[in-house]
């Protein structure tokens, strides 16, 4: 069975849970935002990509820290050690001319990750959030704005994009797969985006069985209140609980 699953980085250990349970019949298939993206630092920072790519049991933030003790990177930019290795490797690859989805699948490759790993857009699509300062409002980054949501007062929040669309071999994938999940990760930050991903929603079949994963959105509260990101469910749409074994069985139902 070919199953597909929408998530970000609050959902990698699921995913991780899940591609131990499947039998050899099963092929998965992980989607991911892009939203968060970046560069900082000169590398291509990829939140969620980065999460996907490496679970660590025991994040280290020495290089972060480094940098962040010299001022080169700000302070609110902690990536682990494991992701500043995916981060490096995405880099060179993409100023060798790899598009985003070559990278991550290349360095899944070297990872063995037992999945297939697939950024939404091979384009720029990064939300920007915009907060009230003294001196009149100012877009920063919406990493930056997660850092400490609560000492901003968020106004709006705006995709900073070029033309874009869903990257092909992400298209071609949910064209071909028998499920789709949505993933117990933040419906403002991870689903809704990837749904609003222009041109993904018409490479699924209408009829498609759609699992979706019950889950509290952890976004702050005014991001989700101002983002207007909502996208309803497509296919055929059921909750199912956020449980590995039972998320595995409807899906094979």
């Amino acid at each position: 069975m070919r199953i597909t699953i929408v998530a970000g980085a609050d959902g990698a250990h699921f995913v991780h849970q899940l591609a131990d349970l499947l039998s050899e019949d099963d092929e998965l298939t992980v989607v991911v935002p892009i939203i968060r993206d970046q560069w900082l630092t000169g590398l291509k920072v990829c939140p969620d990509l980065d999460a996907l790519l490496g679970v660590d049991a025991t994040p280290t933030h020495a290089v972060a820290d480094g940098l962040n003790a010299v001022g080169y990177s700000p302070a609110w930019h902690r990536p682990t050690d494991t992701n500043i290795t995916s981060q490096l490797i995405r880099t060179e690859l993409l100023n060798t001319g790899y598009s985003l989805t070559e990278a991550t699948q290349a360095e899944a490759k070297r990872r063995g990750l037992p999945f297939t790993l697939l950024p939404m857009s091979d384009d720029r699509a990064e939300l920007h959030a915009v907060v009230a300062e003294d001196d009149g409002a100012r877009a920063i980054h919406i990493s930056e704005y997660l850092a400490a949501p609560a000492d901003r007062e968020l106004q709006e929040v705006v995709l900073v994009a070029g033309p874009w669309s869903v990257a092909a071999e992400t298209a071609q994938q949910l064209a071909s797969t028998d499920v789709l999940i949505l993933g117990p990760s933040s419906r403002t930050l991870v689903i809704d985006p990837v749904l609003r991903t222009p041109g993904l929603l018409g490479a699924l079949d209408a009829e498609i069985p759609v699992l979706v994963v019950e889950h509290t959105d952890d976004a702050p509260a005014d991001l989700i209140r101002v983002s207007g990101l909502g996208q309803p469910d497509p296919g055929k749409a059921r909750p199912v609980p956020n449980d590995v074994r039972a998320a595995l069985e409807a899906a094979h139902a």
